[in-house]
């Protein structure tokens, strides 16, 4: 009996210590299965986390993206048009044309860049259809511009207005009337693409001075050229008054196999170099005809006031009898009828 009880409690004993084992291992179980949870549940919202971020983010970006555009202006040549981005406010194509159009009011930040509408050009009113029709209508003294400037003008207005959602096509209107060309005809609807930097080309008209009959004065030719953007519209003059003139009464000044080797703008001179030949002497021509050919068919443009000659790369002190080592400005008095 004392046998049995004895073993009775190691009995009990075991079950006790088997039962205290199993307690303890259910709680590491628990123990363990909690963090578990936790440790998931964690992972899941570091999850919608990224997730809610990078939505964020894609929409921030897209957002940016539609707000963004171009705003054309002219180089510091005034000679082609550059772009650079600028971040909208406004979102509705009405409300963008005035915001666009005030942009382009202003001078840009970058010195390499200069707005082309000149600031006694007003835009007077704006109509936009819904079949993407939009008609600006500016002040009188648009038609004060003239030439490359005015095309330019045109061209930075219409490319940076272009890219307004629902904005099809652009023509301008002065005072309410069509806006002309220099044949007298209605410029018309225009897009984008009608203009430079693109596969299309305008036709622009410029004053070219070539030599009268005589050799003694120099009289003005109305040329068409094809400007595309490719090439400064100071070298397509230089280029034409090589070729010579079209018209009779008068004669070419550039001395034959003249080679026109460079020629830069910057801050209103133009520096021409040519190859040996132009100071070739010519008996039929006054030199200082020959000169002013140049240089009043370059400052005809509103960018150019004055022009510098080198001769391959140098420059030369006397040109026929004639100082050539300095600047040169426009001289109206050797225009033949101005006198």
């Amino acid at each position: 009996m004392q046998y049995f009880l004895a073993n009775k409690e190691k009995l009990l004993e075991i079950d006790l210590g088997a039962n205290k084992n199993e307690t303890k291992v259910t709680r590491t179980s628990k123990a363990i299965s909690k963090r578990l949870t936790f440790f998931l549940i964690l992972s899941l919202c570091q999850l919608f986390l990224i997730s809610c971020s990078n939505e964020n983010k894609d929409s921030i970006s897209e957002t940016t993206d539609e707000s963004q555009y171009q705003i054309y202006y002219l180089d510091a040549t005034q000679s082609s048009i550059v772009s650079d981005t600028y971040t909208a406010k406004e979102d509705k194509p009405k409300t963008l044309i005035s915001e666009l159009m005030g942009v382009l009011s202003k001078n840009p930040q970058s010195s390499a860049m200069k707005k082309a509408k000149p600031d006694i050009v007003v835009m007077q009113s704006y109509r936009l259809t819904d079949d993407g029709r939009l008609t600006l209508d500016f002040s009188p003294e648009y038609n004060d511009l003239s030439g490359v400037m005015e095309v330019l003008c045109r061209a930075t207005i219409v490319k940076t207005l272009s890219q307004i959602e629902g904005v099809d096509y652009i023509e301008f209107t002065v005072s309410g009337q069509p806006l002309m060309d220099s044949k007298g005809k209605p410029v018309g609807i225009m897009e984008s693409s009608d203009f430079i930097n693109n596969t299309h080309a305008e036709n622009v008209y410029v004053t070219v001075y070539f030599s009268n009959e005589e050799g003694t004065a120099l009289r003005a030719s109305n040329l068409r050229i094809t400007y595309d953007g490719n090439i400064p519209i100071v070298e397509l003059i230089l280029n034409r008054l090589i070729l010579g003139p079209v018209e009779e009464g008068m004669i070419g000044t550039i001395p034959e196999n003249t080679i026109l080797n460079s020629v830069t703008t910057k801050e209103g001179i133009c520096y021409v170099d040519f190859s040996s030949e132009f100071v070739n002497y010519n008996p039929n021509i006054n030199p200082e005809v020959v000169i002013y050919s140049v240089v009043n068919s370059l400052v005809e443009l509103s960018y150019v006031n004055r022009v510098q000659f080198t001769i391959n790369g140098s420059i030369i002190d006397d040109y026929n009898g004639i100082p050539f080592n300095g600047f040169f400005e426009r001289k109206l008095e050797l225009i033949d009828g101005s006198r």
